[in-house]
């Protein structure tokens, strides 16, 4: 099943129309299970998210955020981590109370049983309504690297070396990163609506091979091949690969 594809012209628009998904979402159902990225990518989305939140547009009172991922060995106080990250750019813009939030611990003195406690949350809840996902530039969803198992619930992750690379962006000081703990390639199938969102040309090729043949564990991203209900928010230069004609 091919996903949908909608192309913006730029970042700004793109992330616009990220936001207007998460916004048409809880206009529908308050109470919505969402589960959004940290990172660069999502920026935009996130001061569109805040905005409309101040004007009264979107009320995110009653859902509940799921984190996406952490780096094992890190919490909410460590700048660079994800739940730092998230908290400056999007959980308290918004206000989001403590209760609204399941995230994480990448500091769990057992990361296995971290791992179960986030699983039976998410399924109390129903699974998650609308989850929206960045790509690595190996093609991993959240922290599920190439070889991960379709069958796979939040798990713990050992890192590709280009994902502990790319990941020095977020510090300000060289991090040795070597595992995370992340949702799994199952929560992405079973969620209700999944979005992947990019922007850049250095992510149109990797965009292009999600979206080609085969679908593969060595390449995570085209999973979302097989969701049946996904699609690719992208801007002008991420999606410049793609063929809009097929």
């Amino acid at each position: 099943m091919v996903p949908k594809i909608s192309i913006y012209p730029d970042y700004n628009t793109m992330s616009s129309a990220a936001a207007d998904r998460v916004i048409a979402l809880l206009s529908k159902k308050p109470n919505a299970v969402i589960c959004l990225p940290s990172g660069s990518t999502p920026l935009g989305m996130f001061r569109a998210l805040a905005a409309a939140n101040q004007k009264g547009l979107v009320d995110f009172s009653q859902c509940v955020y799921i984190g996406l991922d952490e780096w094992i060995g890190m919490g909410a106080d460590d700048d660079g981590s994800c739940r730092d990250l998230l908290d400056k750019d999007f959980l308290k813009p918004i206000g989001f109370r403590e209760n609204q939030i399941v995230f994480f611990d990448g500091k769990a003195m057992d990361p296995e049983a971290e791992c179960v406690r986030v699983n039976k949350i998410v399924e109390s809840l129903g699974g998650l309504d609308l989850i929206v996902l960045g790509i690595g530039m190996n093609g991993h969803l959240a922290l599920n690297e190439p070889g991960t198992p379709w069958d796979t619930y939040a798990h713990i992750s050992e890192l590709d070396a280009l994902t502990a690379e790319v990941g020095q962006k977020y510090f300000q000081k060289p991090t040795t990163l070597t595992k995370g703990i992340t949702v799994g390639i199952r929560h992405i199938l079973e969620s209700k609506t999944a979005i992947l969102i990019g922007a850049g040309a250095a992510k149109a090729p990797v965009i292009a091979r999600a979206l080609a043949f085969p679908v593969t564990s060595e390449f995570p991203a085209t999973v979302l091949q097989n969701h049946l209900n996904a699609e690719f928010i992208l801007d002008a230069e991420a999606g410049k690969e793609l063929n809009q004609n097929a």
